[in-house]
């Protein structure tokens, strides 16, 4: 009865198995367009990688040049600084002079440059085995740190007691450092020159540099630190004085302490 009724229905036998055949058809050409979109993205990316590594290897190449061509001028730079510094030595060596020798004792090459030898200099440290102790200076009492030797290079400076003597005429920066462990409102010192030599009116006692911190009262412990350069005379001396009768200060070298260091 089946293929009467195909013929009533109006539908011709195997019309409905040709239709089927061709809806199978699709899997097979989405198949296909994804391997040649696969295909395409690869090469493309093939492509892509073969750029790069050649941009990577020109960039080698030009970092490569760049460098051999920086150490060349480097070479080229240290050969005409050294033989500039041995033609400008000559004259000094054929001079024969005090200077130019003195000169050529106070410099040394380093890495091709020339550089000046440590100055000579003094720090005093603040010496926890004394008490800090009264001086009368003017119209004031003063309290004194007494000090030891930390460093010392050079004859330009020696400790003379608690004060710094100056044995050679020069710029020198000076400077100074005291902890503080007191309550009072404000503490603070003064860095004292006291001329050895004096012309006319000028003043023995000359003030260089003043200190002045505020302290707090439930945490009484502050710091005050000062330096500066000045021109000292042979046989100057230089004081840390504290303006009070008495201080509450720390005594640690690390934390108190008084130095010069000669630059010219």
């Amino acid at each position: 009865m089946g293929p009467p009724m195909a013929v009533l229905a109006g539908v011709e036998p195997g019309t409905a198995q040709k239709a089927g055949e061709g809806r199978l058809s699709w899997p097979v050409f989405l198949l296909t367009l994804v391997a040649v979109t696969s295909s395409s993205l690869s090469a493309l990316s093939l492509y892509q990688l073969v750029a790069l590594r050649a941009e990577v290897e020109g960039l080698k190449s030009e970092v490569w040049r760049r460098r051999e061509e920086g150490q060349e001028a480097k070479h080229g730079g240290q050969t005409e600084n050294i033989s500039s510094r041995r033609s400008s030595q000559d004259p000094l060596q054929q001079a024969g002079s005090q200077h130019g020798s003195n000169l050529i004792r106070r410099k040394k090459m380093v890495s091709g440059a020339e550089t000046l030898v440590s100055q000579p200099c003094l720090q005093l440290l603040a010496n926890n085995s004394r008490k800090t102790f009264r001086k009368d200076f003017g119209q004031q009492t003063y309290t004194g740190i007494p000090w030891q030797t930390g460093l010392r290079r050079g004859s330009a400076l020696e400790a003379e007691g608690d004060t710094i003597l100056v044995r050679e005429e020069g710029f020198y920066f000076v400077y100074s450092q005291v902890y503080y462990e007191d309550s009072t409102f404000a503490m603070g010192h003064v860095v004292i020159r006291r001329k050895r030599h004096v012309v006319g009116d000028e003043p023995q006692y000359v003030t260089l540099f003043r200190c002045i911190q505020n302290m707090n009262p439930i945490y009484p412990y502050n710091t005050c630190y000062t330096g500066g350069i000045v021109k000292l005379e042979v046989e100057d001396n230089l004081e840390l004085l504290i303006p009070r009768s008495t201080a509450n200060v720390s005594l640690d070298g690390d934390a108190t302490f008084l130095g010069a260091v000669k630059l010219a």
